[in-house]
């Protein structure tokens, strides 16, 4: 099995927190879709294995239109053995749905959606610079569920420099009852680059600390287990049997191709990833494009570590023993520390980290490192 992910780059505006490449060029939407028809064709013959998942991510995958998509999925189809049960994604901000849109998409074959609801406050929104309100964070989900999505998802923050446990809960308390099967919950991040990062160097925002994003993420599992949802992943929760399966493929190194500018790839153990540059894109030329990696032992141990402790299941020592006999037992070692603090479960072949200790667990990746 392998996947597809499609980089959709642009955005009406930019969000202070966001580092994912994205412009605002709106009027360059039509000659990126001739270019990404060419790119879909141009490594047909790189991934031969059967499509299982189709990831649409930006960026703004719901600011294109019906007959773009419609001529997309028509070359993907094309050009790749698409499973009949695929799960395929599209992530949609709250302002850019209506029915008639997402009927369309329905249609297309598209088949799950991941809404990028953030926050159902007001405040929350206007500070990220998020272009929708609250009462139109709660009609997505209902104009989705409405036009027949049944395995929606949606994107929440938490941890913001403005807020606070009691702000957090009520948050929260919004989601009882809502049609939604997966919830993906992260902590604001400042990164280098964006406003947010500037505001925080200036001293107009500032991080939380440790102590109340240990107790937001607390609440967080808590309300979200008694709701019904599974905590699969460091970040993700689902309802039984609606996992992300294009995630959960990255994290089980699973081969997948990217098309879009700053799309990343990786089969035959090779790592490629597209230059995030969109005017250079546009030239097609391939070559000077795409950059790449070849990824030797040592490189695959940590990353399967690094994926692995981050999910339920854990990490599979068996994987890491198969590659190098001698990597398998630095892993053991470094990991000792943790077991005997309880940080860590051995359970079998696999070595997970359980769920209260799951905000301490980037910690502990780099800590087992090789």
């Amino acid at each position: 099995m392998a996947g597809i992910y499609t980089h959709i780059p642009f955005c009406f505006s930019r969000c202070g927190y966001c580092d994912f490449y994205k412009t605002t060029r709106l009027d360059r939407i039509g000659p990126f879709v001739s270019v990404l028809m060419k790119e879909i064709e141009h490594y047909s013959s790189d991934l031969n294995e059967r499509i299982e998942t189709v990831y649409f991510g930006g960026g703004t995958p719901s600011l294109i239109s019906v007959k773009d998509y419609r001529d997309i999925f028509k070359q993907l189809r094309d050009n790749y053995d698409i499973a009949d049960s695929a799960e395929i994604t599209m992530e949609a901000n709250p302002d850019d749905i209506n029915e008639d849109y997402l009927d369309a998409m329905l249609q297309i074959g598209f088949n799950r959606i991941s809404i990028g609801i953030q926050s159902f406050h007001d405040r929350d929104l206007k500070e990220m610079g998020r272009r929708h309100n609250s009462v139109q964070a709660l009609q997505a989900v209902n104009i989705a569920n409405k036009a027949g999505f049944d395995n929606i998802s949606i994107d929440l923050i938490y941890g913001l420099s403005w807020g606070d446990i009691g702000s957090f809960r009520e948050n929260l308390s919004v989601l009882k009852g809502m049609p939604v099967q997966h919830i993906s919950a992260y902590h604001l991040t400042f990164e280098e680059g964006t406003p947010f990062w500037q505001l925080l160097k200036r001293g107009i925002y500032k991080e939380i600390k440790d102590s109340e994003s240990t107790e937001q993420y607390q609440e967080l599992c808590r309300f979200l287990a008694d709701e019904g949802f599974e905590h699969y992943e460091v970040s993700n929760f689902c309802k039984p049997s609606f996992h992300s399966r294009h995630n959960s493929s990255y994290w089980n190194h699973t081969p997948y191709i990217g098309f879009g500018p700053g799309s990343h790839s990786y089969y035959d153990g090779v790592r490629r990833w597209n230059k995030p540059d969109l005017s250079l894109y546009l030239r097609s030329e391939w070559d000077s494009i795409v950059e790449s990696e070849i990824l030797d032992n040592r490189d695959l141990v940590n990353e399967i570590v690094m994926l692995g402790l981050r999910t339920a299941r854990g990490l599979d020592t068996g994987r890491i023993r198969a590659l190098d006999e001698s990597y398998y037992e630095l892993v053991l070692i470094s990991s000792r520390k943790w077991l005997d603090a309880g940080h860590l479960i051995m359970d079998g072949q696999y070595i997970r980290c359980p769920e209260d200790s799951w905000f301490i667990v980037d910690g502990i990746i780099k800590d087992i490192f090789i």
